[in-house]
């Protein structure tokens, strides 16, 4: 098996282990808590998933071949309470603040690295421990790919970072989630290079997401905000 993949295996294990081990300490079931009730107003959430993305993806049949490891570190914060909506899902809005980084296992180049800002939409149906969510967003990624001139897909050391992914959470307690997600990942640098055919790629990710109120109730982020 090659060393990316079961790079990945070690990492879903790990969370795996970290994630139940968790759960079974606080001891708490259902009749204890809601699981929708961490979905709520100034929640912060803190969320690690990796996992590993290829090209070409169908949506660019020029894409060159580029596969990749990525980690995320995220950082979030829940914008309202779960609302009913006439046209819509049940749901919160979360807005997070992402850094990324990807070592580059098969095509060209070693190192994609940048920030990311994402929204992101929980459906919370209540009592349930499954959250599913979608979520979008941009960044910025500094790489070494543009330095191979027989390419022509990236053509710079800053590339944007467009991308989508559906996910789901699974409630563990009221601090953890174990989270699973697919993400599409697009790389190009909106023509200001000649090189921009751009990059295509698809994968999927698995990790954990820590839920807490003390960075907003210890008034750091009120006063960050000026509130």
């Amino acid at each position: 098996m090659a060393r990316p993949y079961r790079l990945a295996l070690l990492i879903m294990l790990t969370a795996a282990f970290f994630t139940f081990s968790s759960s079974a300490i606080a001891g708490e079931t259902s009749a204890d808590f809601s699981p929708s009730s961490i979905f709520c107003k100034d929640r912060i959430t803190f969320q690690v998933v990796s996992g590993v993305l290829a090209s070409p993806f169908a949506l660019a049949a020029r894409t060159l071949v580029l596969d990749y490891a990525q980690t995320n570190i995220r950082i979030g914060r829940m914008l309202n309470d779960p609302q009913e909506r006439k046209y819509w899902f049940r749901g919160n809005t979360e807005v997070i603040f992402e850094i990324s980084n990807s070592y580059i296992f098969k095509g060209f180049g070693h190192y994609i690295g940048g920030i990311t800002g994402l929204v992101r939409y929980n459906f919370v149906h209540p009592d349930s421990r499954f959250i599913p969510y979608i979520q979008g967003g941009v960044g910025i990624v500094y790489n070494d790919a543009y330095k191979d001139m027989t390419q022509r897909a990236i053509g710079q050391a800053i590339e944007f970072t467009p991308q989508a992914s559906v996910g789901f959470r699974y409630i563990l307690n009221k601090h953890w989630s174990l989270d699973a997600e697919a993400m599409f990942h697009h790389i190009s640098n909106a023509r200001l290079a000649e090189r921009n055919w751009g990059i295509n790629a698809f994968g999927g990710f698995i990790g954990l997401t820590y839920y807490t109120d003390w960075l907003y109730t210890g008034s750091l982020l009120k006063k960050l905000m000026g509130e």
